[in-house]
């Protein structure tokens, strides 16, 4: 399966943060998350409103919170991606809705867990910005 190579356009209908602070990778494997320093990755399903839902929730929180802007945001097509389907910490875990993972020195340190769940958005946003 192939990500939406045009996906960037529609994440910008959904964003609270300007273009310039999101990555967007149409296909990715696990090898993506050892280059994120601090970060936060985002698995978009385009053909899902709690996915969609889920991507504005997150920038909503990135932008409330990383005023400093030392986070990353890397959203990936689901469906360009089944490599991360299958990572110990996504697996059995993934229904297409907005599933997040927080990541510091390129290892994840805490997932949305499965399904839709923003309620964890805001306190794994902070807890990832006061780790050192």
């Amino acid at each position: 399966m192939t990500g939406n190579t045009d996906g960037l356009r529609t994440l910008s209908n959904y964003s609270k943060l300007p273009l310039n602070r999101i990555r967007y990778f149409p296909e990715a494997d696990e090898t993506i998350i050892g280059g994120i320093d601090r970060g936060i990755l985002f698995l978009m399903a385009f053909w899902s409103g709690p996915a969609l839902k889920a991507f504005a929730r997150i920038t909503e929180e990135v932008l409330r919170f990383d005023t400093s802007h030392v986070l990353q945001l890397v959203a990936v097509d689901l469906d360009g991606s089944p490599a991360l389907w299958e990572m110990p910490e996504f697996l059995g875990q993934i229904q297409g809705a907005g599933e997040t993972a927080w990541v510091r020195n390129g290892s994840i340190v805490a997932t949305s867990g499965l399904g839709l769940n923003i309620d964890c958005f805001a306190p794994n946003t902070i807890m990832l910005l006061e780790l050192l």
